[in-house]
C-alpha cells in the first residue's frame, strides 16, 4: 500500500515551505504568454547601472 494521500491540499504543501523556498519558487500569470512564468527582474529607481 502506498504511503501517499491520493490528493493534498495544495495549502497543506505551501505551509511547509520557508519564506525563501516561497520566494524562490513564485511565479506570475502572463496571459500573453500562455502560463505562469518567474518574475521578471525590474530595476530599482536610484541605482546606478553597472
Amino acid at each position: 500500500m502506498s504511503k501517499f494521500r491520493p490528493t493534498m491540499p495544495m495549502s497543506e504543501l505551501g505551509d511547509k515551505l520557508t519564506p525563501e523556498q516561497r520566494e524562490q519558487h513564485a511565479t506570475t500569470y502572463q496571459a500573453s504568454r500562455g502560463g505562469h512564468f518567474k518574475p521578471v527582474a525590474k530595476p530599482v529607481p536610484g541605482t546606478p547601472k553597472k
